[in-house]
């Protein structure tokens, strides 16, 4: 081989390995998947903005619960239904600190969702008062709930029964 053909030949082996490095990951994607969960609430028709804007006193209020697992496994959730008003601010850091008024539990294999109807009853007349739903997933390791730093709230207008 003369010295033309290996400079040839070197080059491009060098092309090609340059373009394997650089096009084989938008080929293959780099594997970094976001892991997610989903958490919503429906109102009574199952339909977002459906919601009622007045509850009365003792009486159930139905809605629909949605939760997806987008997290790469099954995934153990828990979600708090909470009772608050404006004095308490919601973050993704940390728990709202509302009075839990329900508790619903469900196991989801990964890429699945479920939508079930929930019942809820608020004691107490008020205005403006904060319905939280506050999604928590069971951490195996530490055998507990962990708040996930997701959440969806309602405003309502609580008037005495009638």
């Amino acid at each position: 081989m003369r010295t033309d053909e290996k400079i040839q030949a070197v080059v491009i082996a060098g092309l090609l390995a340059y373009m394997v490095l650089t096009v084989a990951p938008l080929i293959l994607g780099d594997g970094a998947v976001e892991r997610f969960s989903e958490l919503g609430v429906l109102g009574p028709q199952m339909r977002l903005g459906d919601y009622p804007r007045e509850a009365e006193a003792g009486r159930a209020l139905s809605l629909h619960l949605y939760l997806g697992n987008h997290e790469g496994q099954t995934t153990y959730y828990r979600v708090l239904a909470k009772l608050g008003d404006r004095s308490v601010n919601v973050t993704e850091g940390e728990p709202y600190l509302g009075e839990v008024l329900s508790l619903y539990r469900c196991i989801l294999m990964d890429e699945t969702n479920i939508t079930r109807p929930i019942a809820i009853s608020i004691r107490e007349a008020g205005l403006n008062r904060r319905l939280v739903f506050e999604l928590q997933k069971y951490d195996p390791v530490g055998r507990r709930f962990v708040y996930d730093g997701v959440w969806v709230q309602l405003w309502l207008n609580v008037t005495e029964p009638s």
